[in-house]
């Protein structure tokens, strides 16, 4: 609620459709006892007639279904806005997140699959739960004021419900939270396995695979079987409590109809009332497992965008300070002193210096693997676990951080994406076609500080210069270019060329 808005609206609405919800069923309720009763009994003196009533009860009806398409139409618009609002949210903190900590199998099964389950909590589950808080006290109401008999049965019964409800749903989140996982590593596998499929048919291993699928899969099987064993089992409890409540109210009505300490129609309405005081928490524990994908991914992006906002910048503040040069008269320098990031292949980079200048080309040199990339995002903050050393940018009024940096900056990552509103579809494009889309994009923002990883990794030697002519074009208007590559022509186009060992 706190910080999704559709998610808040849709709360108050629910809230609202519900209390009509239950103001529509109790008024049905009286009416069906009032019309029972008369036409068994004959209408009582001053009373209105059957038809009347009847033509009250077609309303009431009417007004029922009026509210339950509201609910469901409203709900599902709900939903996928949340859906989407989380989702956006989500993407931006990971985006900001250091990539070596990321678990992308994990995040790409929570941000599709996991998160639409929160489309069965917002239209079911969250209204189901808001007509409990409401509709049951107010029928219990009504019962007490018809018959407190029978109110004090369905007060003592109806607590019994949420308790198992509780109870089961204590088994239901750990076997939930597996199935998620089981499902992104099979996502995850398969995806690898696709992308592999040309190497290993080259080779002639394509059924090699199998086995380990068929075990991804067996595992998924189970772990899915074992939520629906679950939620069979529930279903059960649910119903068997709900009925035998509303079977001893309707025993002890019968008993009291025949000594007479009840009227028909007193007794018609509890009946009918009584079932409506159960359905809201019957309701809640039928869509509880619905809801569970949801919840347990909604929880994980919670649990995400409740971590301490600009943690990279703060981290990287954090650091030893390297007094330095003095600061550039214009332009942002870049400097590197003994920046070194430890993680789980040792240290990439070791103890890496070096100075990026305004108006020149500076290239992080390197192999493979040696922290090239690491050293751009210990620079803009996004790298911090393991991260020791100075990685700073400084201008004419200061060191730069945070959301000054970034306002200044233009950051091309080794596989940019694009959105549509840069360069239409950009499902046809290939790898170097994205690239330069990505970096014309860029260039034409006009930044003072351009980072660039590997960005002629994918391009032929004659696009690739042509790219390199653009940034050589950007460096003499003043901006500071620094990019990270091992290719032969960027190294011999460069100004600086600062070693980046492991």
């Amino acid at each position: 609620m706190r910080i999704s808005r559709p998610t808040r609206r849709w709360i108050a609405l629910a809230a609202a459709l519900s209390a009509a919800g239950t103001l529509a069923t109790i008024g049905a309720g009286l009416l069906v006892g009032a019309i029972a009763a008369a036409v068994i009994e004959g209408p009582a003196p001053g009373a209105p007639v059957p038809r009347t009533l009847l033509a009250a009860l077609v309303a009431v009806g009417a007004a029922r279904g009026l509210i339950a398409w509201a609910r469901r139409r409203l709900g599902r618009r709900a939903a996928a806005a949340a859906v989407v609002d989380l989702r956006a949210r989500a993407l931006a903190r990971l985006a900001e997140s250091d990539p070596r900590t990321v678990d992308r199998a994990r995040w790409r099964t929570l941000l599709l699959d996991g998160i639409e389950g929160l489309g069965p909590y917002l239209t079911g589950f969250l209204p189901a739960l808001a007509a409990t808080a409401i509709a049951s006290p107010a029928a219990l109401g009504v019962l007490w004021w018809l018959d407190p008999a029978s109110a004090a049965i369905a007060a003592v019964t109806l607590p019994l419900i949420p308790l198992f409800m509780w109870l089961v749903g204590t088994l239901t989140q750990g076997r939930t939270e597996r199935r998620l996982r089981d499902v992104g590593v099979l996502a995850d596998q398969m995806l690898d396995l696709v992308a592999g499929l040309p190497t290993l048919r080259a080779h002639r291993r394509t059924a090699t695979p199998a086995a380990e699928i068929r075990r991804l899969s067996g595992a998924h099987r189970e772990s899915t079987m074992a939520v629906l064993r679950v939620a069979f089992l529930s279903g059960f409890v649910l119903e068997f409590l709900a009925t035998l409540s509303v079977a001893l109210v309707a025993v002890g009505i019968g008993f009291r109809l025949l000594d007479g300490s009840i009227t028909l129609a007193a007794g018609l309405t509890v009946l009918v009332i009584v079932p409506e005081a159960y359905q809201p928490v019957r309701e809640v524990g039928a869509r509880f497992h619905d809801a569970q994908d949801g919840l347990t991914a909604t929880g994980e992006v919670l649990a995400l965008l409740d971590g301490a906002a600009g943690a990279g910048v703060a981290g990287a503040a954090a650091r030893d300070r390297h007094p330095g040069a003095a600061p550039p008269a214009r332009g942002i320098r870049v400097e590197f002193h003994r920046l070194t990031a430890r993680g789980r292949d040792g240290a990439r980079p070791r103890d890496l210096c070096g100075v990026a200048e305004p108006g020149a080309v500076t290239v992080l040199a390197g192999p493979n693997g040696s922290g090239k990339s690491t050293a751009l995002l210990a620079l803009l903050g996004i790298a911090v676990d393991g991260v020791t050393g100075v990685a700073r940018a400084v201008a004419a009024e200061g060191e730069l951080r945070g959301a000054a940096l970034w306002a200044r900056t233009s950051y091309l990552p080794q596989r940019p994406a694009l959105t549509p509103a840069l360069v239409g579809d950009a499902s046809g494009l290939s790898l170097g076609q994205r690239q330069r889309a990505a970096v014309a994009a860029e260039l034409a923002r006009g930044r003072e500080l351009l980072l660039l990883d590997e960005p002629t990794a994918h391009l032929d030697q004659a696009n690739a210069a042509r790219m390199l002519t653009r940034l050589r074009a950007e460096a003499d208007r003043g901006a500071t270019v620094l990019i990270a590559s091992h290719d032969p022509l960027v190294l011999a186009a460069a100004d600086h060329v600062v070693e980046v060992g492991r």
